[in-house]
């Protein structure tokens, strides 16, 4: 993948990064349409990897996607104090915060870009491309539409479905919709991407990044476990979790650095794939270097492993440049940063299946408890036996609290734990599930003519 992005044509990247004038971007369709544009398969492929490419920016997946719930789960700090920063550790964004409207402005983008190739492609003639790749394509552009409303859903609740290519001349104020019929579409799009999808591709090395059938099964189980919150049932996210696991595809490696120091493990599901072309936002500015602006939230951080855990001082080490601070040691390529990003791991899924399953049976199980005790065993760490649990509920928490350590710094504890509501006692400054939730920014509100509405307590 990182040799392809380096031929990615100017259109392509027209057709993927859409203006930011609205709060459903627009493609800048006067400057090119799709019929010209998707008139070949190389082109369609061209498009696919300007996706990819979107979520690279640092209003995405390159910074603020990560770091911004990381604030909320009070794990980084900024090194200026900005409190565009820090009011979301304190739980308290304003409607005007920038980043809001950075992160909701960034995901349109990637959602209309995907939209764009779920449109077009399907339409293009069959002496242009082949089936095979209409297919293929279709699935990677849904995964990726799924993967960024699965953020906004988390992110902002009730939020604006979009899943046709938005056009010159249509209406694009519409309103929010209920997170029940999000989750409805993000599941239906990573079911449909899970039958299009490939095992793998055939030329691995230059199609590394590139979405795969597993990882579709992967995210889908993810966000199975977060809709059962809706619906109570947890038995696709622990049925799907196992299927991923049992498919030997994946596996935990013995070195937890590794995961970071080198790219695409046998761990990583699905990982984005930065180059010396496309830098790592996050990754340049999150070191023990003279540019680092953010930096691990002291002891509070550290202390959350103990002395045995393997993962501690790789993941908040102790700054040199930057006396009495730790920093995140999770992006040690940062010069230049070409730091990937593992979006998804088999770890994360071992959880996940851990938590589903005790949920469905009822009982810390032998099934449930292996889950957990494999991530514990990697981490260096004696576990206790599965009767040693006072109730699942007990086991839950001791899950949250592993996935916590885990996934320091990947931008997913804060969601995870407001899923669970153990952010109220945990995480949050103001104890209030209003503040679950970020606000819908203010200045989308306006571009609206007011059809959009705003989060309670905001």
């Amino acid at each position: 993948m990182k040799k392809i992005f380096k031929k990615i044509l100017i259109a392509a990247l027209a057709l993927s990064f859409s203006s930011c004038n609205d709060f459903l971007d627009r493609e800048p369709i006067s400057q090119i349409t799709p019929e010209e544009y998707f008139n070949s398969e190389t082109n369609a492929n061209s498009a696919v990897i300007g996706l990819y490419r979107s979520m690279l920016n640092s209003f995405s997946y390159g910074q603020s996607i990560v770091i911004v719930p990381e604030f909320s789960a009070g794990h980084v700090s900024h090194a200026s104090e900005f409190p565009e920063y820090e009011n979301f550790r304190t739980n308290n964004p304003q409607v005007n915060n920038p980043w809001t409207n950075n992160l909701w402005q960034a995901t349109y983008t990637s959602i209309n870009a995907a939209n764009n190739i779920i449109t077009s492609v399907p339409e293009m003639a069959t002496t242009t491309i082949t089936d095979e790749k209409k297919q293929q394509f279709v699935g990677e552009a849904k995964f990726v539409r799924a993967l960024n409303y699965f953020f906004l859903v988390r992110a902002f609740g009730d939020i604006p479905l979009k899943i046709a290519a938005t056009t010159e001349d249509e209406d694009f104020n519409i309103p929010r919709s209920p997170v029940n019929e999000v989750y409805a579409q993000i599941i239906t799009d990573l079911e449909e991407a899970s039958t299009a999808l490939p095992d793998s591709y055939s030329d691995d090395a230059t199609n590394k990044g590139r979405a795969t059938k597993l990882a579709a099964r992967a995210l889908l189980a993810k966000v199975q476990l977060y809709n059962a919150k809706i619906s109570g049932d947890y038995t696709q996210a622990a049925s799907i979790a196992l299927e991923v696991i049992n498919s030997g595809k994946f596996t935990l490696v013995s070195d937890f650095a590794s995961i970071w120091t080198t790219e695409n493990t046998a761990e990583s599901i699905f990982e984005l794939q930065f180059d010396d072309q496309a830098t790592n936002p996050l990754a340049s500015v999150s070191n023990d270097n003279p540019s680092m602006l953010f930096y691990a939230r002291g002891t509070s951080v550290f202390d959350k492993y103990t002395a045995e855990d393997k993962r501690r001082d790789f993941t908040v080490k102790t700054g040199t440049t930057t006396e009495g601070r730790y920093y995140i040691g999770k992006y040690p390529k940062f010069s230049p940063a070409t730091q990937n990003f593992p979006v998804i791991r088999i770890a994360e899924i071992y959880l996940i299946h851990a938590e589903a399953q005790a949920r469905i049976e009822g009982t810390v199980s032998a099934s449930a408890f292996n889950s957990y005790k494999v991530i514990r065993d990697r981490a260096g760490l004696t576990t206790q036996s599965a009767d040693s649990f006072a109730s699942v509920a007990d086991f839950i928490k001791e899950i949250q609290k592993e996935k916590e350590r885990e996934l320091m710094f990947e931008g997913e504890a804060w969601f995870d734990f407001c899923r669970t509501e153990l952010a109220l006692t945990d995480m949050m400054v103001k104890p209030d599930r209003n503040y679950f939730l970020y606000p819908i920014p203010s200045g989308q509100i306006v571009l609206s003519n007011g059809i959009l509405t705003q989060n309670p307590g905001y």
